[in-house]
Formats: C-alpha cells, structure tokens, sequence
C-alpha cells in the first residue's frame, strides 16, 4: 500500500494551491460572483495542474533516477503502475468536473504535450508551459463565454494579466533549466530572474489602471528580490532553487493583488493567506 507522503511528493501539493488562486483571481477581474460553476472550474484546473504533475515524473522516471533520485518513482515509494493510474484519474475528473471543457480540454492537451515532448526542446516547453499558466489564468473568461456574461473591457484586462502571467511562468521555466546545468553563466541567471516580477508588475499596473494600491503592495518584495538577484556573483543550485520557490510562491501574491486590484479583497485576502502554508509545506516537499 502507498503512504500518503509519497504521494503528496508526487503531486507537488504544496503547489496545488496556485492554479486554485489563478482561477478565483480571474473570477475577480471578469466580475464573476461565486457559484457551482466557479467552484467546478477552480477544481478542475487543481485537478489538471496535479495531473500534470504526475504525468511529468511519469515522463521523466529514468532521467530523474540520475538527476533527481529524491523523487517518489525513482526512490519506488509509488509505483509505475499507480502513478499511471492516479495521473488518469486526475485527468478525466478535471475534465469531467469543468464547467467550460473546451477550455480545459486545451489545458489537458497542453499538459501533456508539455510532459511527454515539448520541454525535450528547452526553448518550446517554456513557452508551453507560460502559455499553460496564461491560459489558466484567463478560465475566467471562458466560464464568463459559457454564461454568456462576458465584459468586453474586464475579459481586455484579463487577457493582459494572464499574458503577462504567462511571461512570469516562462521565465520560471528557463530558471528551472538554468538549476539542471553544472555552470550557468551567472549573468544570464540575473537576467532571467528580473523577468517575472517585473511582468507581475505591469499586469498588476494594467488591471489597477494605475499605482495605488496593488502594484504598490508588490514593489516591496520586487524590490528585495532584485536586490538580492544583483548582488549574487554565482549562482550555485541551492541559491536557483530559492528563487523558484520564491517565484513560484510570488505566483499566489500576484493572482491576490490580482484580486485586490479588481475591488474583491476577500477573495485576495484569502489567497495571501494561503501564502504562509503554501510555504510551510515547500519547506518540506519540493515545489520543483
């Protein structure tokens, strides 16, 4: 039988909470009010995310035996065939729970074109998994299309913010190759980590129409993470690991200022609140 740890190991779930926030963040800027419907589509992207998850270590099992042996499948704390089946079964409930399929339908396609041959070429899975992240952040929209209450200036906003969004996740995702090399030239490295807090802050920017009050709560940890980011001459493994999970925890105080800037303070508080534990389980089960 399979403990639970491993298999919380294996869906990342510490980071299960960010696509959860995406979804509620573009509720927020389309003006959509709480429903069923909202709740299936903020599941179903959690359930898809996870999937996604799965099916990448899935993937991966013969190369991460070499380069990350921690890893359940490769240490044989879950199985081949258990994985396999816990990544179907993700899969087919997000699509079975979405209230907008065809949308999520795209996202499950994207997932594993992603897992299983676009990040074999470095350059086209960054771009498939920012355009992954973009397009969960915009399933407001298409739950606001199955409505038929879509706002034509809000669904504007949105889309920017998830562009945006998207950009942020592909310079994560070049961060994570950057943590595969032996020597990464460290200039390049700085480079790409000013990338997403900087297109944090312009979707934030965008969606407020303005500085005050989102895109000013976010110049605090911006500005602390560039000073850092300028003052490291090497970046080792360890120190490129922070920034992702730094980053990837930025993911959920963007989609809450996100919120804050759209008037829903609730939905934003909530999210900053996820934030601590979000970070207390990354401490114990790696996000990347």
């Amino acid at each position: 039988m399979v403990s639970l740890l491993p298999i919380l190991r294996l869906l990342r779930v510490g980071t299960l909470f960010s696509p959860a926030a995406d979804v509620v963040a573009s509720a927020a800027i389309l003006g959509l009010p709480w429903s069923g419907d909202l709740v299936r589509a903020t599941a179903a992207s959690v359930l898809l995310y996870a999937a996604g998850m799965v099916w990448n270590d899935i993937a991966d099992r013969r190369l991460d035996a070499v380069q990350r042996p921690e890893r359940p499948l490769p240490r044989g704390d879950v199985s081949l065939p258990f994985a396999l089946a816990l990544g179907t079964a993700l899969l087919a409930g997000g699509l079975l729970l979405s209230p907008c399929r065809a949308h999520h339908g795209l996202i499950a396609a994207l997932v594993l074109a992603y897992d299983f041959g676009s990040k074999r070429i470095e350059w086209l899975g960054a771009l498939v998994m920012g355009s992954l992240r973009a397009l969960n952040l915009a399933t407001g929209i298409a739950l606001a299309q199955e409505l038929g209450t879509v706002d034509a200036e809000r669904a504007r906003l949105c889309w920017i913010a998830a562009s945006c969004y998207g950009v942020y996740i592909l310079g994560v995702t070049v961060l994570g190759i950057f943590e595969d090399l032996d020597k990464p030239k460290a200039r390049a490295v700085s480079a790409v980590q000013t990338a997403p807090p900087l297109a944090a802050l312009s979707g934030l920017w965008t969606v407020q129409g303005g500085f005050w009050p989102a895109p000013a709560i976010a110049a605090l940890p911006i500005l602390l993470f560039l000073r850092r980011n300028t003052r490291m001459r090497a970046w080792p493994k360890a120190e490129i690991r922070r920034s992702m999970t730094f980053l990837l925890l930025g993911t959920m105080l963007y989609t809450a200022l996100l919120a804050a800037a759209s008037g829903r303070w609730l939905e934003a508080a909530v999210i900053a609140a996820v934030i601590a534990p979000a970070r207390w389980i990354a401490r114990r089960i790696a996000l990347t």
